[in-house]
Formats: C-alpha cells, sequence, structure tokens
C-alpha cells in the first residue's frame, strides 16, 4: 500500500509541473528564443552525438549503426571490439567525453568509458567510485565525413590503471559460451575453448554451492584463456613467473578470471584447481568493500584453495610438502595466520604459505562447518571486519579462541 500510495502523490506531482510546462509554453517566443532554438551544433556536440549514437547501437546489437561512427581504418579493430563485447554480455557502454581540442579540422577528446559486463557488475547502488561501473579512459580523435563525425583515431588516456587494457579493447577474440561460463581467447588460443569449457562448467558447479553459503551468486562467470603474449598483456599482465591464474576485480561486483594455457594445457588436474580456486575469488571477493587488503591475504587465497582443492582435504594436496618443510623449519609458526613469503623468499615459501592458509580454512570448516566458515569469510573479506569481532558473530568465540586450537589441529596432521 505504501509503493501505490507513493506511485500516485509521484504522478499528481508530475502532472502538476507538465500544467505549469504548458502555461509557459503557451506564452509567444520572442525571436531571440527563436534564434537559439535553430541554432546549428557545434561540431563537439555533434561529435559527442555520434558517440552516444554508438553506445547505443551496441547495447541494441546494431553492428551497422556501431561502426557507422568509425573511420574506414579502424573498421576492424571496432568491429572485433563490437563482437567482443556483445559475447560479454555488454548492459552499458557510455561515452564520458571531456573538453576537446581542435587540430586543424578535427577534434581530439580526451574521454572516459563507464562499461558493464553482465548483470552483475553493476546493480545500480551509488556510492564510491569502487562502486560504481568501471571505467576506462581513451584519446579519440574524431573528423567529419559526410555530414557526421567519426573515430578516426584512438589512444590510450594517460589513467595508470594496472588492470588496463581490458582484453576487449584492441584485437580480435574467440568466444565459448556454456551454460554457466563464458570462455573467451584471442585467436590463437581458440582451440583451448572446447577442451576446457567442460572443466570449467563443472568447476562452477562447485563455487555455485559455495557462492550459496555467502549470498553471492553468479548469474555467468567471465574466463579468460590466455597464450603468453596475452598473459603478459590483458589486465595489465600476470608478473609472478609461477602463477597460472588470475582474478581480476574490475568493482565492486565484477570479477573477471584469466587463465595462463601454457601452464594448465596439459595438466588437466591443475586446470580444475585453477578454475575451482579463481571462481572461488569471484564468488568470496564480489560485494567487497576494498579493491585490495593485503593483511586478509591469507584467507583469501585460503578460501580459494579450500574451494579450488574441493574435495580434497588441505593435507592431501601436492602443497602437503612445501607445508611440513615451513612447519619444520627454525621459524615454526604459532598462528594459523601464516606469514606472508618476501620478493627474495623461494617459490617453495609462496607455495607453504597457500598450503598453510588452506589448512587455516580446512581447520575452521572441519570445527565449526562450512556455514559458519563463509559467515567468517564474509564479515572479513567483503564486510572489511576484524579477525575478533568475525569470530565472536561467526563462531561464538574470541578469534584467539580460533587461532589457538587450529594451530594445534594443524601441527597434528601435518607433523
Amino acid at each position: 500500500m505504501r509503493r501505490a500510495t507513493t506511485v500516485y502523490l509521484a504522478l499528481v506531482t508530475v502532472g502538476t509541473l507538465l500544467l505549469a510546462a504548458a502555461v509557459v509554453v503557451s506564452r509567444p517566443a520572442t525571436p531571440t528564443a527563436m534564434a537559439a532554438r535553430s541554432k546549428p551544433a557545434t561540431a563537439y556536440e555533434q561529435a559527442v552525438a555520434a558517440l552516444k549514437a554508438q553506445s547505443e547501437a551496441l547495447l541494441s546489437g546494431d553492428e551497422t549503426g556501431w561502426l557507422a561512427a568509425v573511420d574506414a581504418p579502424l573498421q576492424k579493430r571496432y568491429r572485433s571490439m563490437f563482437r567482443s563485447l556483445r559475447a560479454l554480455d555488454v548492459t552499458r557502454f557510455d561515452y564520458l567525453p571531456g573538453v576537446e581540442q581542435k587540430v586543424k579540422n578535427q577534434l581530439s577528446v580526451r574521454t572516459e568509458i563507464s562499461y558493464c559486463l553482465g548483470p552483475d557488475m553493476c546493480p545500480g547502488a551509488a556510492g564510491s567510485q569502487w562502486q560504481q561501473p568501471p571505467r576506462i579512459e581513451q584519446r579519440l580523435t574524431l573528423r567529419p565525413l559526410g555530414g557526421r563525425y567519426v573515430i578516426s583515431a584512438v589512444a590510450p588516456g594517460p589513467s595508470d590503471d594496472p588492470r588496463r587494457p581490458a582484453p576487449w579493447e584492441n584485437g580480435e577474440l574467440v568466444a565459448l559460451r556454456g551454460t554457466r561460463v563464458t570462455l573467451v581467447a584471442a585467436p590463437a588460443q581458440r582451440r583451448q575453448l572446447a577442451r576446457v569449457l567442460p572443466v570449467a562448467e563443472a568447476a562452477a558447479r562447485v563455487d555455485d554451492r559455495f557462492a550459496a553459503l555467502i549470498g553471492t551468486s553468479q548469474s555467468r562467470y567471465r574466463i579468460y584463456l590466455a597464450g603468453e603474449a596475452q598473459w603478459r598483456q590483458w589486465y595489465g599482465g600476470g608478473q609472478d613467473d609461477w602463477a597460472i591464474g588470475l582474478a581480476i576485480p574490475l568493482n565492486m561486483h565484477g570479477i573477471d578470471v584469466m587463465l595462463r594455457m601454457k601452464a594448465l594445457a596439459d595438466n588437466p588436474v591443475m586446470l580444475r584447481v585453477a578454475l575451482q580456486h579463481e571462481l572461488g575469488h569471484v564468488v568470496t571477493l564480489s560485494g567487497a568493500y576494498r579493491a585490495d587488503a593485503a593483511e586478509d591475504t591469507w584467507l583469501s587465497e585460503g578460501i580459494a584453495e579450500y574451494i579450488g582443492w574441493s574435495p580434497m582435504s588441505a593435507s592431501e594436496t601436492l602443497r602437503r610438502h612445501s607445508v611440513r618443510w615451513a612447519l619444520n623449519g627454525k621459524a615454526r609458526p604459532n598462528s594459523m595466520v601464516p606469514s606472508q613469503p618476501g620478493p627474495d623468499a623461494p617459490a617453495r615459501a609462496g607455495d607453504a604459505f597457500y598450503g598453510l592458509s588452506h589448512l587455516a580454512a580446512d581447520c575452521m570448516a572441519r570445527k565449526y562447518g562450512d556455514e559458519k566458515l563463509f559467515t567468517f569469510v564474509r564479515l572479513v573479506l567483503t564486510q572489511d571486519n576484524e579477525y575478533d569481532q568475525a569470530a565472536r558473530e561467526a563462531y561464538g568465540v574470541p578469534f584467539a579462541t580460533v587461532d589457538r586450537a587450529c594451530v594445534q589441529w594443524i601441527r597434528q596432521r601435518m607433523l
């Protein structure tokens, strides 16, 4: 009833405004007002109108309309962009142009593009920049052609965003859609799509079960299969030689996954684990208030390992040997929260960090159950609570109690 009343009042208000507007319109227009209305659009206004029409054509699936705003030398690039964005379920693509600079008969405009892929990335909530749609910056040059303006040159903007470029910005992509995932790759990786799809679909079903526990169910997962060239370029590139997968948060609700296919091409076990692990980041970090929280890396990676190796326990995974090496070292851990290795640490230390983080998640699951574990994860990773506050709410005990019990539990299983 309250909603109906609100709508009724709104309609009355609108009716009043329209009546007032009708009185104003009924006045005779002065010559000055008529001249202002008939003034032709400026070159900048025409260029902005062309960009707006292009974005509308993209959302409606009109490839011809999209390309109408592009000069001939750029048609191939923009055709690939159109098809890539459509395959990625684009739901928003807004140009936000700045002040123009005139170069002879052309316009140079620094613009932002605000975009959304699928229904999850932009749920409509306003707030901080992290809650808003992701953006990229471009420097566009537009020139007049046949009574309209077309994009004649495009260059990256001066943004220092480490996640640039997005895979769809430049270059041809191929895509394969399943029930739960969309796989995207450069043409050189085309043959991987059919092989990876059933594994990715199975991994998505596993992650869906955990997403239900934390309240972050996804309409669809986006997974990029990267060759070595793409791995070093897309989303700023994978910088660690040992990494085989990345989860890239684009905003508060949008997280893409990228896999390094060279490392996974002949290893079906690690392909499954990598998919479940990276999709685990998607479901446990969606809605997080922060893009990154370094002090919580152990929990973020531990819960992703817990999902990634599921249904295998932490003490059975390939990391168990590195874990024993760490536990038998000179500095035996006295907390289930492992110390993150520094840049000069051996590769084995990184392997042990992941394994110990997995054991911490495994312990909390064994002692309190998955439902309470994922409540703890949600309170820390997405709602930014302190460990003690989250433990008291999720487990009913201080975090110190959980920590002591899990240190003992880990040592019993691994030593």
